[in-house]
């Protein structure tokens, strides 16, 4: 594998930093906007963990309907996670269920990571739980809903793209808005490069934190990024923070895998040059046996730069074949810190695409030059619909029957922020559009 980054530029002068609530609603001002956002939580200095447990993330099993996944931290080993239903329905209880957790991995600044996976729960229904210490001491109850039994109603999940720089600052910025702008977010996605140094707890303390403790409430998947491999190899601190269904390649174990939730089948792939046969081969097979209406594909490296500084064209190879054959719905990537959405030439009837759309996002501070004339798309059959530079955003994917609303908002911009479709800047809409499968024919409009 060939990890060498390339030169990473920062804004030449401070960054301006505007929260994004009001360009969902449509506002006409951000006036208020930051009087709406979730209070920043301290930052999580390496050190030794806080009392009970830290760093709790939610994700779904395979079939989100049914199960959930609980990972943390804990100063000691053998903890347990407490779980019972709430409300009036039937999986309501007053006494709950202890499920032991199993050990992942210890923390280089001390304590032990540890999981437990909640199985054969009912389909949208709230749940609390609570993690146990093995002396005895209960965390608080927090709740969660598993996703409908397929498709039933409205969805809202959020998408970023690369964390990775300025993570107490503007990863922040853009994590609150995007929490406060999505308040019903049933979904967190993330394609990779949570964090610049992988070796660093400092760094996944920052990130964490700058998610508002959303996490343990709102399940999240994520893709590894190459930053999750800087100094730690064989990203132990990846998989210590995460656990995802284990239901892709062995070797590929938590990286490479699929979720069913809500109508939609969003598989992971670990790209970062891996294997890539074996991940084609998983990603062919979800797809041909995928249950439902809806697929999106997320992985780190993008199928077409959206900076111009790359033109890589591995992932292409390994995997655009396959999406344009399955006629994925969105494809989700990140590593180049800039933004683009497009789709392959060939998809284009009367002037609309048909087919799937390609979509990079970036969410922290660092920043990649792009322009008009990008030849990762333009010499690989491909066109951009809309690209920008020094832009970070957080993206609100809407899926609701036989339609997906996907709008991305400018959170974070630099000096020399551009784009293509003359977006007025942070706290404004820069791309939205609508992937339309009600008809006979898909439109994304």
């Amino acid at each position: 594998m060939n990890f060498r980054p390339l030169a990473s530029r920062r804004p030449a002068a401070p960054i301006t930093a505007v929260l994004a609530v009001g360009a969902l609603a449509g506002a006409a001002s951000l006036a208020g906007v930051a009087a709406a956002l979730p209070a920043a939580a301290a930052p999580d200095a390496a050190g030794p963990v806080a009392p009970v447990a830290e760093r709790v993330i939610l994700a779904p099993t395979a079939d989100a309907a049914r199960g959930m996944t609980v990972t943390f931290r804990t100063a000691e080993q053998g903890a347990s996670v407490e779980y019972r239903g709430v409300g009036g329905g039937e999986a309501a209880s007053a006494e709950p269920t202890s499920i032991p957790a199993g050990l992942k991995g210890m923390a280089s600044a001390g304590g032990f990571h540890q999981a437990a996976s909640i199985d054969g729960l009912v389909p949208a229904t709230a749940y609390e739980y609570r993690i146990v210490t093995a002396g005895g001491e209960a965390g608080p109850w927090r709740t969660f809903t598993t996703a409908t039994d397929g498709q039933a109603g409205r969805v809202d999940m959020i998408f970023f793209g690369d964390a990775q720089n300025g993570l107490a600052d503007q990863w922040r910025t853009t994590a609150s808005a995007a929490l406060a702008g999505v308040p019903d977010a049933e979904l967190i996605l993330q394609s990779g490069d949570m964090i610049d140094q992988a070796h660093l707890d400092a760094e996944w303390g920052q990130w964490y934190d700058s998610l508002g403790g959303a996490p343990a409430t709102t399940p999240m998947l994520t893709a590894i990024g190459n930053h999750e491999f800087t100094v730690d190899p064989l990203a132990t601190a990846f998989a210590n923070h995460f656990t995802h269904p284990a239901n892709g390649p062995e070797i590929l174990r938590n990286s490479t895998y699929f979720v069913d939730r809500g109508g939609v089948r969003i598989i992971t792939l670990s790209a970062n040059a891996l294997f890539l046969d074996q991940q084609r081969e998983f990603l062919d097979r979800a797809l041909t046996e995928n249950p439902n209406q809806w697929s999106v594909v997320m992985f780190h490296q993008p199928v077409h730069n959206a900076s111009t500084n790359r033109n890589d064209r591995m992932y292409g190879n390994a995997f655009a074949e396959t999406i344009e054959r399955h006629d994925v719905d969105l494809v989700l990537n990140g590593h180049d810190h800039a933004y683009a959405r497009g789709h392959k030439s060939d998809n284009v009837v009367d002037g609309v695409n048909t087919g799937p759309v390609y979509m990079v996002a970036t969410a922290g501070s660092k920043f990649y030059g792009t322009a008009a004339d990008n030849p990762a798309w333009s010499e690989q059959g491909a066109e951009r619909a809309v690209w920008a530079r020094e832009a970070s955003t957080f993206q609100k994917i809407t899926v609701d029957a036989c339609t997906m609303d996907v709008t991305a908002v400018i959170t974070v911009e630099g000096d020399d922020r551009m784009s293509s479709n003359g977006a007025a800047g942070a706290g404004s809409v820069l791309d939205e559009f609508t992937i339309d499968k009600c008809g006979e024919v898909k439109r994304v409009n």
